[in-house]
């Protein structure tokens, strides 16, 4: 009998468990590093680059934020120091980071909905809940995910979501009894191990769990993820009880101010005393304000979340998971905190002591203001935003420095039709930037009605497409100009294209009409021609249009 050398039995071993594994799961060792994919060439190369470094950490990451503010949230990250990111589509961006960043993308993102960790993939195959259960039995090691460390075990909690739902197979075309797959194979793991299994906690799970399913036309893929926190990150905590019922979703005010450049705009006058006025003319219950006076401090919003009392958010799952050394890992959380909160302190005594940034609100409506102050008193931010009340045609907003530019932002009221309230409220906006706002004046407006903007009779500089719930949303741009200047600047125009063309002032020569028709182009074509045109010209017209 032939004997086979054991590094060749190594070798062979070392195939099979290669060609049997459906995915590559690396989670808490030394050198971690959770690919979005095994062989993604992105994360192999951030896992090259850092060998070196004993204290590696490197996982990768998912990012959500509502669809249109995926490049906002992608700049976000790249100031925290997160690597490749890559935007997976308009409402999520894909990053690589250490630990210490993910922390920081947690308590520092003003448009993120959700922070999650990927964990493992299955091939795009699976048919049944029995496929399911079987992939994340084999993929996921119990051990390291729900492990405490000391001995225990973390709660848990699993939702899944849909992806091309079509292409589902029936069987697991369900998100609960999918959920309860999900659930049912890591508790029949964690019983094979130590005949115990874990509790599921909704409220506050110390591993929350997302399963990601994904139509093919071979079958579902599932992606697993576990979230950083709990809850959504788009609440602050400012809000409570009752709520505007038109109220913006503080991420998405958060993200139509990085948009129009806020914040930039506030590091500016701090640091080069460049003074700049925030208005809001139809405040309504105040978040682009509320959000606006947040980045003037320089507010982390993980931080609001917990000076509001939001649950679970000082102590967030991330902290209580099992690390490579559970203290370095809270630690390092307590000493962002600890930055957040010496920047917002610096912050808010500069605001007090300058009127180099100002923020100043109006709304005709006295309930919605009484939300707004009920928002800023909860936020701590009461003696940065100056309020007023009555019809924003009639409000005329005076800065302490005289000549500062305005940054007017709004959500004026619209809806799919336009009634004649919201008319009125569109007519009150275009007198309101037309005669109380001076030359040079940066207006951002959202509308979700194209014949809502007609109203301002205004020519819009930039157009950002979104969605919200089922509605389609445009941030429009408009730089305001005296009418003066902008007749100046035709009548400029007009002289460059006589000096340019000496013969463009004398009159045509006419040409006598023969009434012969040119035989070389039908009149079917000619028809065709001129309303291909007229279609040309209504689409240069319409606003609406995204460039």
């Amino acid at each position: 009998m032939t004997r086979t050398h054991p590094a060749r039995l190594l070798l062979l071993l070392s195939v099979f468990l290669w060609k049997s594994c459906s995915c590559v799961f690396a989670l808490s060792t030394h050198r971690r590093l959770a690919c979005s994919r095994p062989s993604s060439p992105r994360a192999a190369a951030a896992y090259r680059n850092h060998l070196d470094d004993e204290s590696l950490d490197i996982g990768s990451y998912i990012a959500t934020c509502i669809p249109g503010l995926s490049d906002a949230l992608s700049d976000e990250l790249r100031t925290l120091g997160c690597q490749d990111v890559e935007r997976s589509a308009s409402s999520a961006v894909r990053f690589n980071a250490n630990t210490q960043t993910a922390l920081k993308a947690l308590l520092w993102t003003r448009t993120s909905h959700k922070v999650m960790e990927f964990l493992c993939e299955s091939p795009p195959t699976l048919k049944s809940r029995e496929d399911l259960h079987r992939f994340i039995l084999d993929a996921v090691p119990v051990k390291e995910l729900l492990g405490d460390g000391r001995g225990g075990l973390l709660t848990l909690s699993v939702g899944v979501i849909l992806n091309n739902p079509s292409k589902i197979p029936k069987d697991i075309n369900h998100s609960h009894y999918s959920a309860l797959t999900v659930k049912n194979a890591l508790c029949d793991a964690v019983r094979e191990l130590r005949d115990d299994r874990p509790n599921v906690d909704l409220d506050d799970p110390d591993v929350p769990l997302t399963a990601v399913l994904l139509g093919t036309d071979s079958g579902a893929r599932v992606s697993l993820y576990r979230q950083l926190h709990n809850g959504s990150l788009h609440k602050r905590g400012y809000r409570s009880g009752a709520i505007h019922k038109a109220a913006m979703k503080e991420s998405l005010a958060a993200g139509l101010l990085l948009t129009a450049g806020w914040d930039q705009k506030c590091r500016d006058a701090r640091r080069e005393d460049d003074a700049v006025v925030l208005l809001d003319p139809m405040a309504g219950s105040g978040s682009l304000l509320l959000e606006g006076a947040m980045m003037a401090v320089d507010l982390a919003p993980g931080l609001m979340r917990i000076k509001c009392g939001l649950p679970g958010h000082s102590m967030p799952p991330v902290v209580r998971w099992k690390h490579d050394g559970d203290m370095r890992v809270v630690d390092e959380w307590k000493a962002l905190l600890l930055d957040a909160t010496s920047r917002a302190k610096s912050g808010l005594r500069w605001m007090q002591s300058t009127d180099t940034v100002e923020i100043l609100g109006n709304d005709i409506h006295d309930g919605a203001l009484n939300l707004f102050e009920n928002a800023l008193d909860a936020a701590g931010l009461r003696r940065l935003v100056q309020l007023e009340e009555g019809d924003c045609s009639d409000w005329k907003p005076k800065p302490k420095r005289e000549g500062t530019p305005f940054i007017v932002v709004s959500n004026p009221p619209w809806g799919v039709r336009l009634t004649e309230d919201m008319s009125e409220s569109w007519e009150s906006m275009r007198i309101f930037l037309r005669e109380c706002c001076p030359s040079g004046t940066e207006a951002w407006v959202l509308s979700g009605n194209a014949e809502a903007t007609k109203h301002l009779g205004l020519r819009r500089s930039q157009s950002l497409a979104l969605k919200t719930g089922d509605q389609d949303l445009r941030w429009l741009q408009y730089i305001l100009r005296d009418r003066s200047e902008i007749l100046a600047e035709i009548e400029e125009k007009k002289s460059r294209r006589k000096d340019l063309n000496p013969y463009a002032s004398k009159p045509a020569k006419r040409i006598q009409d023969t009434g012969r028709k040119n035989s070389s182009v039908p009149s079917k074509a000619k028809e065709n021609f001129k309303q291909a045109e007229r279609r040309r010209q209504a689409a240069i017209g319409n606003e609406w249009m995204i460039d």
